[in-house]
């Protein structure tokens, strides 16, 4: 990448074994937080459609919403800071987050929290870049997958610990609370980047104009369709998956709760998974991986309708969902090698956006009389799309290897 001659960091020593670990830690405490305020939502949806009044497609909008403004701002807030040291725009927007959130606990409106959610989800894209630029520079390249891995560990525990332990919180103390200890959680790892996030070497930064011009490539085109289809496709269901299964499966509001745990535990065995097939086969795990996740969906529309087969069901998507993270990460990462940074926020973009595609499918086809069994199969037909797009692409990689 060419760079300009200004410093990124002003650190110039490697840091040690233990301060590295401290490092990657406090960096996966931070993709943490971003990812548990995005996927609490789902689980406060019931939530908040009764305390506002309105219906579950319209208080879904949250999601999509959010979505939205994270594809189409957040490689716009990227570029805007790339002349910034990573570490210091980290900071930047762990402190636009905090006020984000502490504005969505005190929102007196459905509109004043629809503006608060916006304003959180300018940080989203730009913070991932961030963390995950970081803790792949401290590792060799032989081992990127695995690094990834470590910082999107940060959204498979947001799925298992953040996210229904926000969705408790709101239950027991309402959906406020849950915005305030977002907002203290994220103001403890402001203060852990501060305190223990350095560069292990000296870095660059990058002007502008090189990152984008890294982005013109073809392959990377076909990396972001794969993320927007396969995220699309699983969030048809997904965003509805706590009415789906108070409503089919019959499940308390509380062992709701624990089916969203049971779904990060899975997350956690599948982000594992990810960064190792990412590091060793990261096509054919791919495309292993999408026809999984299209048959789990599928097979979601029977078997939540047991409680028993529900539960196996959601800890197999989540294990599923999650193995897939590193591996479109690594796949972006590899298709941008001069545009790390930007590449990893339009990624994060193409992530929402399919986010945002399949809230918006999963609420329009309630409107339009499907039922919610109906939104795990429709699912599962994107995601076979997304496995098609795949297999393409990687018969392509090994004809050109040929």
């Amino acid at each position: 990448m060419n760079t300009s001659t200004a410093p990124l960091e002003t650190e110039t020593t490697v840091p040690s074994v233990r301060h590295r670990g401290a490092a990657l830690a406090i960096l996966t405490a931070c993709v943490f937080v971003v990812g548990t305020a995005e996927w609490v939502m789902v689980g406060l949806l019931p939530q908040l459609s009764a305390d506002w009044h309105r219906p579950l497609p319209t208080v879904g909008s949250l999601v999509t919403w959010y979505a939205l403004v994270v594809t189409v701002a957040g490689p716009l807030v990227t570029v805007g800071m790339l002349r910034l040291a990573r570490r210091r725009a980290l900071l930047v927007l762990l402190g636009v987050f905090v006020a984000g959130n502490l504005a969505a606990a005190l929102a007196g409106s459905f509109n004043a929290l629809v503006a608060a959610r916006m304003l959180t989800a300018l940080t989203h894209s730009t913070a991932f870049a961030a963390a995950m630029v970081i803790a792949v520079a401290m590792v060799p390249a032989a081992r990127r997958g695995r690094a990834i891995a470590v910082v999107t560990a940060g959204w498979n525990l947001a799925t298992a610990v953040g996210a229904p332990m926000g969705t408790w919180i709101g239950d027991h103390y309402g959906w406020r609370t849950t915005f305030w200890a977002i907002a203290a959680t994220a103001a403890f790892v402001l203060c852990g980047v501060a305190a223990l996030v350095r560069p292990p070497a000296p870095h660059e930064i990058a002007r502008p104009r090189d990152e984008v011009r890294g982005l013109l490539r073809p392959r990377i085109g076909v990396v972001l369709a794969i993320i927007v289809v396969a995220q699309a496709g699983l969030f048809t269901a997904y965003t509805y998956i706590a009415p789906l299964l108070r409503e089919v499966g019959g499940f308390t509001p509380s062992a709701v709760t624990t089916l969203l745990a049971l779904f990060g535990l899975g997350a956690v065995a599948g982000n594992v998974l990810g960064g190792r097939l990412a590091d060793r086969a990261p096509w054919a795990g791919l495309c292993s991986l999408l026809v999984a996740l299209a048959g789990v969906l599928a097979a979601f529309s029977f078997t939540s309708r047991i409680q028993w087969t529900s539960a196996v069901t959601v800890l197999a998507l989540g294990v599923v969902a999650a193995a897939l993270i590193p591996l479109l990460q690594e796949r972006a990462l590899a298709a941008a090698p001069t545009a790390p940074t930007l590449v990893t926020a339009i990624s994060a973009s193409a992530f929402n956006l399919g986010v945002a595609g399949g809230s918006q499918l999963g609420g329009y086809a309630l409107t339009t009389g499907l039922t919610l069994t109906d939104l795990p199969w429709t699912g599962a037909l994107l995601a076979a799309g997304a496995v098609l797009i795949a297999a393409a692409t990687a018969r392509n990689h090994l004809t050109r290897q040929q």
